[in-house]
């Protein structure tokens, strides 16, 4: 008999016998309790059996990811843009040629991969490739790498950070609790040292800052917010006349970290896409659009440096509370004139300018920014813009600032400290308004508390930052 005919007949006797224990394994199952209690006791063994080799596996890996990034700590990746672009070649060529070997070359290829991600300038997009060029299995080993290292750079963000020289740190602190029981906790300020009336506790430049709109081209710096004294101390910009600067050195770091990208150029263009956005701002006299600009640029402006810091400017802000805001006409048009401003100048930025991404970035200044009082003039009238900015100055506001640590800082009609701009620049201080403690939060007001009754001030609060105020001013007072 043929060998063919062989395999044929074996297969024809194992799939009639197959269908015949298929009916007896039913018929009891159907009819014998026991059998259907040791059915079901052999299934809970295969499950627990099935669910230990998960265990085993999910601790298998995470032991291993451990122990990689436990090796990888203390290298020291290249810092400038012509070495990290060679070192990530190497990594992805070197990983590349370890999974080729199979499954035993997967877990040095995955640190390959994840070296290349540490120093690639848009991980995500490199993540997005690996998905569909690389193994599954390595792909899960990165992805666990890449989870574990976020988690552990999270988890050591407010060890860190503030710097203790500013004498303060961000602590979690209760806020009530849920309907079903869960605690509710919010991140505050707290004074790590004692403080007396009137004494500073701390000072911080802003991540960025920006003039009101109307103020612009005039008495005040584009870069630090000092108002200028006399035509003969302004620095121009040498290629547009939008803006100018109150020295020489402001003028530089302006240009460095943002104004070559979103210059107007106007004395060469007329008609340039930063100059829509520049008109924009002015004419419908918001101003936080072209700080998300700048603050854009900036951000990539700090990666190009390759410092060596830990955390990033988009480290620093992902963390601070925002305003939810539902799309408009004018978010979309802000989105819009944003990439054509910086799309040609920043590789990427199209498709990292989403809508989510812009509204929630334009929450967090609604959220945080402070009201910037540098003028010498406190007679002086300013058209103030419909955003929002946390003030209880007396003086005329002439622009916002946006910073790292003063944004942790909680409300309170009865604070127990007060913002300064000593050098009448965008320089802000914290300053003790009484005797304050080392634990005790730090608070600060958003708004003017004036003449406004408990009722009104909780109007306002809620209207502008959507929470109501429970300090103790309004708790004991109607």
């Amino acid at each position: 008999m043929k060998t063919s005919h062989i395999v044929a007949a074996t297969v024809g006797t194992v799939a009639v016998a197959a269908v015949g224990y298929a009916l007896y394994f039913d018929s009891k199952r159907r009819s014998d309790p026991e059998f259907r209690r040791k059915l079901k006791k052999e299934r809970k063994r295969a499950q627990k059996q099935q669910k230990e080799e998960e265990q085993k596996k999910e601790a298998k890996t995470t032991a291993t990811v451990e122990e990689v990034l436990a090796s990888i700590k203390d290298e020291d990746f290249p810092t400038s843009m012509e070495a990290r672009e060679k070192f990530c070649m190497e990594q992805l060529s070197a990983g590349e040629a370890l999974f080729t070997r199979g499954p035993e070359g997967y877990e040095m290829a995955a640190v390959c991969f994840f070296k290349a991600l540490k120093v690639y300038p848009a991980p995500a997009e490199l993540v997005m490739v690996y998905q569909k060029t690389i193994p599954p299995e390595v792909f899960t080993l990165v992805m666990s790498m890449l989870s574990m290292d976020v988690q552990k750079k999270q988890e050591k963000y407010f060890t860190v950070f503030p710097p203790k020289e500013m004498n303060v740190k961000i602590g979690e602190l209760p806020e009530g609790v849920t309907a079903d029981g869960q605690k509710v906790v919010r991140r505050g300020l707290i004074a790590i040292k004692d403080f007396a009336a009137g004494e500073t506790i701390y000072s911080e430049t802003p991540i960025i800052s920006g003039l009101e709109p109307a103020l612009e081209g005039g008495e005040f710096c584009h870069y630090c917010m000092k108002q200028i004294v006399g035509e003969e101390s302004k620095v121009p910009c040498s290629t547009c006349t939008k803006v100018v600067f109150c020295s020489e050195t402001c003028e530089k770091s302006a240009a460095t970290e943002f104004h070559t990208v979103l210059c107007t150029k106007d004395n060469e263009d007329a008609s340039s896409p930063e100059r829509a956005l520049f008109d924009y701002s002015k004419d419908s006299n918001r101003k936080y659009p072209d700080m998300l600009a700048k603050f854009l640029a900036k951000m990539v402006h700090e990666e190009t440096l390759n410092t060596g810091e830990e955390y990033n400017l988009f480290d620093h802000i992902e963390r601070l509370r925002y305003l939810e805001i539902r799309p408009s006409e004018a978010e979309e048009k802000e989105i819009a004139l944003l990439k054509a401003a910086l799309g040609a100048k920043i590789p990427g930025i199209e498709e990292f300018i989403n809508e989510e991404r812009y509204l929630t970035l334009k929450g967090k200044l609604l959220y945080n920014a402070y009201g910037l009082s540098t003028s010498l003039d406190n007679e002086r009238v300013v058209e103030p813009s419909p955003e929002n900015n946390r003030s209880v100055h007396d003086g005329p506001l002439v622009g916002a600032g946006f910073y790292r640590v003063t944004s942790y800082m909680s409300h309170s009609c009865e604070p127990n400290t007060k913002v300064a701009f000593a050098e009448h620049d965008n320089k802000l201080s914290i300053v003790a308004a009484r005797d304050v403690k080392a634990g005790d939060e730090l608070h600060v007001g958003f708004i003017k508390n004036g003449t406004l009754t408990t009722e009104e001030r909780r109007q306002a609060l809620f209207q502008d930052y959507r929470f109501k105020c429970m300090c103790p001013m309004c708790e004991t007072t109607d």
